[in-house]
């Protein structure tokens, strides 16, 4: 099976720069952080400074480190898929270029949850730098836009990918 080095670096690079990001941005949060907001972008939830960044880096970054851990498990040993053209994809010549895809496709997914998270903690600093705190339900509703697009070419470009027989 090709490894799928390229995504494994970008993933790696957005991982370390996303921790680097939080921890580096973390001084400017109050000590007390708002860190949930309601449907007006006023805060609802509180919490310590420490906590909120033990709950993004966590959370926010632990969740597409183990999403991509599963995805990645799961693709390289795959044989019974449903796919597109499987007959072909699944065929032995083929299995090991389907599987490098896929295991690559679960990478970019993981680096589109960083961005997203990433994103969502420069939100909660321009919030928390508000008195009072206030969330920006514009840029809320475009970060959350952009992360929809970047699924839907996510999606597109594996359909696209089994729907073909060949490169």
């Amino acid at each position: 099976m090709k490894s799928p080095k390229g995504s494994w670096a970008v993933f790696g690079i957005l991982l370390g720069l996303a921790v680097l990001f939080m921890l580096g941005t973390a001084s400017e949060l109050p000590p007390t952080v708002a860190s949930h907001f309601d449907a007006a972008g006023y805060p609802s939830t509180f919490m310590p400074r420490a906590a909120y960044l033990r709950l993004v880096l966590g959370f926010g970054l632990g969740m597409p480190v183990a999403i991509v851990g599963i995805l990645t498990a799961a693709y390289s040993r795959a044989r019974n898929l449903r796919l597109p053209n499987r007959d072909y994809w699944l065929a032995p010549e083929h299995i090991g270029e389907t599987r490098s895809f896929l295991v690559a496709h679960g990478i970019w997914f993981g680096s589109l949850l960083v961005l997203l998270v990433s994103f969502m903690h420069w939100l909660e600093l321009k919030a928390n730098h508000l008195a009072p705190p206030h969330l920006s339900n514009e840029a809320f509703a475009v970060g959350m836009l952009m992360f929809l697009i970047g699924t839907a070419v996510w999606i597109g470009a594996m359909m696209v990918k089994f729907r073909r027989t060949g490169r």
